[in-house]
């Protein structure tokens, strides 16, 4: 499939689900505190940007979420991926994580708020380690995945050809981790951002998640439309990103 063809194959197949929406909307056969029109979400939106919610700019919202997601994103994926990489080559480190990391990774967020909030409190901690733990888990098994994924043969013919146990790892074992470590890093974001409306039940007043929630509270479906399309929209550009460094780092991987 050519570029030109890949592009307007995704405009056509959001232009049919936009369709969809007009016309069940429009059809009278759901309310509109089930289902705004868009015509009603775009005016919440521009009515968000223009005075801001609940007292605080729209801009405000958008950074709070933001630093929150950043700094977990960073934090979680960097040490993540250290975990894992060890894991990997090291049965001694796999054997320390096995059991805390296979406990936690079937266990919602939505779980660890209450332990989060007797912990950290309600402050930017808890929220920001809700969201990196979530992060770490999923670039852990990722990372780990990937490690592990290395031929024997290569390893073999670098050890022959004279490498040390660090110059494996950055030359074979490293290169070949790394096309599972960026799936797995699309894959951590798109998470970090879901669990973004989760970790800000955990109070404060600003966060595109703390629009969602507190819209939803008082029946403002438009508003709770308008900040979910907003946290889908940074989320599509942000795996849009992520996906060009991809190929640019995983040249030899082809389209991602």
């Amino acid at each position: 499939m050519t570029k030109r063809s890949y592009i307007i194959l995704a405009t056509l197949s959001s232009l049919v689900l936009l369709g969809l929406w007009i016309g069940v909307s429009s059809s009278g056969l759901v309310r509109p505190i089930i289902l705004p029109s868009p015509q009603s979400v775009l005016d919440s939106l521009v009515t968000m940007v223009l005075k801001g919610y609940s007292g605080v700019s729209l801009s405000d919202h958008f950074m709070a979420s933001m630093t929150r997601v950043g700094i977990a994103f960073v934090g979680g994926s960097i040490i993540g991926i250290a975990i894992g990489l060890m894991r990997a080559r090291s049965p001694a480190m796999d054997a320390v994580f096995l059991v805390p990391g296979e406990m936690l990774r079937p266990i919602p967020p939505l779980g660890l708020i209450p332990l989060f909030i007797l912990w950290f409190g309600i402050g930017e901690a808890s929220k920001i380690l809700l969201i990196g733990l979530s992060v770490l888990l999923i670039m852990m098994v990722n990372s780990q995945a990937g490690a592990r994924s290395v031929q024997t043969d290569l390893m073999r013919a670098a050890q022959t050809c004279g490498a040390n146990q660090m110059q494996i790892f950055r030359h074979v074992i490293f290169p070949a981790a790394l096309p599972q470590i960026m799936t797995g890093l699309r894959v951590a974001l798109g998470t970090a951002l879901s669990i973004l409306v989760a970790s800000e039940l955990l109070g404060g007043d600003r966060g595109l998640g703390f629009v969602v929630l507190d819209a939803a509270n008082f029946f403002r479906t438009s508003h709770v439309f308008a900040g979910v399309i907003l946290i889908g929209a940074i989320g599509l550009i942000s795996d849009r990103c992520l996906a060009f460094i991809a190929r640019r780092i995983v040249h030899w991987e082809g389209r991602r």
